[in-house]
This record gives C-alpha cells, structure tokens and sequence, in this order.
C-alpha cells in the first residue's frame, strides 16, 4: 500500500486544484455528504473565515467544535507563514470529516519556499517559555487525539488530525477515585 503522491496532484479525497480567476476563498464539491472543503488564499483574514466554516461544520457546542476550530485556525495559520501557501497565488485546502464522535481535518499547503533546506511538521524543543509564536503543532499535538503529516520532497503537504468530539478538553476524562479519609 505504498502509495506516491507526485507532485502537484492532491491528496487522496481532496480533488485537484481548480484554477480559475476567481480569487479564493471558494467551497468544494466533495462526494461524501459528511466531508466538507474549502480552498483559502493567502489574504490573512481567510484565518478568521477557516475558523467561522469550521464552526459552521461542527455543528457542535462550543466546547466539543473549540478543537476543531483551534486547529484549523493553528493549521491555516501556519500554512501561510510557513510554505508557499502564504506567496501570491497560493492556496490552502482545508477539509473536514464529520464522524459519529470524531472530526477528521486534512489541511494541504502548496508546498515549501524554495530553500537549501525542506521543513517538515516538527514540534521543536523550546528553551525560551515566553516567546512570541511557534505554538501551533504544540497546540495540534494537545488538542489532536492523533495527528500525522504526508507529502513528496518539495510537493504539497497534508497535515492530518483526528479530534474527538466529547466535549471535554483533552485529558479531562481521567478517572479519579475520591478517597474519605475519615474512613
């Protein structure tokens, strides 16, 4: 099951880009009436529409669609910053799976900026707690129940992550034993 994603050519589930002149942002027509698009442009302002259709699609309470839309904000955010999704031109496809208890986002960028080096998704060490920025795959990592990444050298790269839908924050469903000490 080695499958090659060549580059340009979208994501399994994802249709390829369309080039129009209409500018983004725009839906997709996606086949399964579960999954939702939508194709952002590099206008930072598309951030807040991500976060305003992502709490559209959950369709939720607030505190089981919050990690939806913190991640797809992260995620976008990140996408235009980081890669050549944020150059003139470029595109951010974000696409989202509605489950019975889970939501499954897929977010593709156009690729890096040309460079000596390839980034890649990494939550890198930090020795300097207080600096502005650089939290958003600590973010996703905290929020994500999982969270992975797939692309060529160069190519397009899909972030994808797994949100469960318990209205609850991560980790707040341990299981505690209350102990009387009286007794």
């Amino acid at each position: 099951m080695n499958e090659r994603t060549f580059p340009g050519s979208a994501p399994e589930g994802i249709p390829a880009l369309r080039r129009s002149a209409i500018p983004p942002p725009w839906r997709l027509n996606l086949p399964s009436p579960g999954k939702h698009g939508i194709v952002l442009g590099l206008d930072p302002h598309h951030v807040g529409l991500a976060r305003r259709w992502a709490d559209r699609i959950a369709r939720d309470t607030d505190s089981a669609s919050f990690a939806l839309i913190t991640t797809v904000s992260e995620l976008v955010t990140n996408a235009q910053r980081h890669t050549r999704s944020g150059d003139p031109g470029g595109t951010t496809t974000v696409v989202v799976e509605r489950r019975p208890f889970a939501f499954v986002l897929t977010v593709t960028d156009n690729g890096p900026r040309p460079g000596p080096t390839i980034p890649v998704p990494r939550i890198e060490d930090r020795h300097e707690p207080l600096a502005i920025g650089g939290y958003g795959l600590r973010v996703l990592d905290t929020l994500a129940a999982y969270w992975d990444w797939s692309g060529t050298a160069g190519g397009p790269l899909t972030v994808r992550a797994l949100l469960e839908r318990t209205g609850e924050p991560p980790g707040a469903a341990v299981p505690w034993t209350v102990v009387d000490p009286r007794s």
